[in-house]
């Protein structure tokens, strides 16, 4: 027993020696060790993070009808639209227009894959329309039969087709997505093809507020498409970035039943009242990008004079007087401005002009779309091609100015049905010329959104 206690003291006089000789080695290894294991953890921290994007976006939306942008990421559609409006191949490499336009046939692209690696074929092919027969000629070829020409067809066929769900073609699959009953709160994207490309969190918000929120609180690094900004603008070591969206426009929409409203020369002494001191000036409804856009049309400059007169005869515009056009409506005296709270600093611009003119403007702020207004203050979606069928012909539930021209409705019709494009743009020119001259709506600017990211 001695003896174990003597080797015990032995070798704990060793360890002691050996602690004593060695223990500023030790501690500082031990240091570094915890410096170095913090470094470590932070890079990787980071490199992780940076390699994903979290990014906000403000709406509601269902698995069914994600906002494109995303739809795009994951899948592609048979043809894909430029920044004009033109149409090029995209999943499938060629088409023909039969049978006066009512018939289109697509050839796809040899050796397509779907995401999970099987072969695309036609009758994956999910695209489905109204009044309009899909039918299976090979695995390579489909055909479309309509029963009327429908000129914008080719564009309509852009869009992201699926499979199984959300199984695309894209550069993105969906990993995971959260929802609450039928509404999406976040939607993971991780890269398919190129596994350099960053892993992608949407995450969406039911407001603008409440999407600001969770920028301030860390939840994303990006909130996309903003229109205001607000205190934000104040916040260090962030990025906002402007964009002019001229895929929309903000208009006053009249509601052309109205007593006073219906009458053509009130609503261009409305327009000319206006001083329109936006950069971003929209002239008409289409994109000023568009294949078919027309710049040559009236743009009711600011002025006073002509509005009085106007407002004053009831005959008509005094540069381009019309025979036949209604009078003896009554003066108007007072206008109920309609709009939501983003475009209430618009609409407080708008009064002043309007109340200058002596007209008393009230406004009224709404949160959900309203049947029933005199005036609207509105933004609106321009679509890619320049049909516009929906939003201003005399039958459609989209037109809501309500207004009712017979020639519009023509030209409209034959937009739609006319093959060549110098046909249609002459068409849609006409068409752009008459609804600035009629004013069922004030065209106001193109609306800036803004993109914050930390910097």
């Amino acid at each position: 027993m001695r003896r174990i206690f003597r080797k015990f003291r032995f070798y704990n006089n060793v360890r002691r020696a050996f602690w004593q000789k060695r223990k500023k080695i030790f501690i500082l290894g031990f240091i570094l060790g915890i410096i170095f294991f913090f470094f470590a953890y932070r890079l990787l921290f980071n490199t992780l993070q940076d390699n994903t994007q979290r990014i906000g976006l403000v709406g509601k939306y269902n698995i069914q009808e994600l906002p494109l942008e995303i739809q795009k990421l994951i899948s592609n559609g048979l043809t894909k639209v430029t920044e004009d409006g033109s149409v090029e191949p995209f999943l499938a490499e060629s088409w023909e227009i039969k049978n006066d336009g009512k018939e289109y046939v697509f050839k796809i692209k040899d050796g397509l894959l779907w995401q999970d690696k099987e072969p695309l074929i036609t009758k994956d092919v999910s695209l489905k329309f109204s009044d309009v027969t899909k039918t299976v000629i090979d695995d390579t070829h489909i055909k479309f039969q309509l029963k009327e020409p429908f000129s914008p067809f080719l564009t309509v066929v852009s869009k992201p087709i699926f499979r199984k769900g959300l199984l695309g073609t894209g550069d993105y699959e969906v990993s995971k997505v959260q929802r609450n009953g039928e509404i999406v709160e976040s939607i993971i994207l991780t890269p398919t093809k190129n596994k350099t490309q960053p892993k992608i969190i949407y995450k969406f918000y039911p407001t603008e507020k409440a999407a600001r929120s969770g920028f301030k609180l860390g939840e994303i690094d990006t909130l996309k498409e903003i229109v205001r900004v607000e205190d934000l603008n104040d916040w260090e070591k962030i990025k906002i970035d402007p964009e002019v969206k001229y895929n929309r426009f903000v208009a006053v929409f009249f509601n052309t039943d109205d007593p006073h409203l219906g009458n053509k020369s009130t609503r261009q002494a409305l327009a000319y009242a206006l001083k329109k001191d936006w950069e971003e000036r929209a002239l008409n409804s289409l994109n000023p990008s568009s294949w078919a856009y027309n710049s040559d049309v009236k743009p009711y400059n600011y002025d006073t004079s002509n509005a009085k007169k106007l407002l004053e005869n009831g005959n008509g515009d005094t540069e381009n007087e019309e025979e036949g056009e209604e009078t003896g409506l009554g003066e108007l005296k007072e206008i109920e401005l309609t709009t939501l709270s983003s475009l209430l600093p618009i609409a407080e611009e708008i009064k002043k002009d309007w109340d200058a003119l002596g007209i008393n403007t009230k406004i009224k702020v709404i949160n959900n779309p309203y049947a029933e207004f005199q005036a609207l203050l509105a933004t609106q979606e321009i679509p890619s091609d320049p049909d516009q069928y929906l939003f201003w012909h005399s039958t459609q539930a989209g037109n809501i100015s309500r207004y009712k021209s017979p020639k519009i409705d023509k030209l409209l019709e034959d937009g739609r049905k006319t093959l060549d494009k110098t046909e249609r743009k002459d068409i849609y020119s006409d068409f752009q010329k008459s609804i600035v001259e009629e004013t069922p709506a004030i065209f106001l600017f193109h609306p800036t959104v803004y993109t914050i990211s930390k910097d």
